[in-house]
């Protein structure tokens, strides 16, 4: 286990999470980069949503709703013409999921219709920002597959591509 940069086998987090984000970074200039950076937070339940039993989002819950999300943006681009990496946390404060994604092939998007379309949905915040190459993708993504608990998946048309050997 990798725990707060200690090295352990020669390897630590610092540098796995370079390590990751450069492959990140490359994985998604092969299809034409990244367009965006998202985190997806789910707000906390009412009291009366605690009173009928629901008192967090789960694991499967976050799931349907990140790739609910994805949806959405299939459907203002096209499925075939986006690619995405996600990655999946929990805020240890909330004990809840959290999502950070880089999405491409959407720079011809608004963002802001899918940063009100999450929150239309009773989903919670979303924040859509243009992605910063300058600063790469162990800076935002990378960072929680050292985390307890991290969780990443990419999109089948990266998964796919025989340039980026996914598979």
């Amino acid at each position: 286990m990798l725990i707060h940069d200690n090295r352990l086998e020669g390897i630590c987090q610092a540098e796995l999470k370079q390590v990751w984000g450069d492959w990140v970074d490359q994985v998604g200039n092969r299809k034409g980069g990244w367009d965006w950076f998202t985190t997806l937070t789910f707000r906390d339940r009412t009291p009366d949503e605690v009173k009928q039993g629901w008192t967090k989002v789960g694991w499967a819950y976050s799931k349907r709703a990140c790739n609910e999300f994805l949806g959405q943006l299939g459907d203002l681009k096209g499925l075939n013409d986006l690619w995405w990496v996600r990655c999946r946390e929990i805020q240890q404060w909330r004990g809840v999921p959290h999502w950070h994604l880089f999405v491409g092939g959407v720079q011809d998007l608004r963002r802001l219709e899918l940063v009100d379309w999450w929150h239309d949905k009773g989903y919670g915040i979303a924040r859509v920002m243009p992605y910063e190459k300058e600063l790469g993708g162990r800076f935002y993504l990378c960072k929680y597959l050292t985390k307890e608990l991290g969780d990443i998946e990419f999109s089948r048309n990266l998964a796919l591509d025989k340039h980026t050997n996914l598979c």
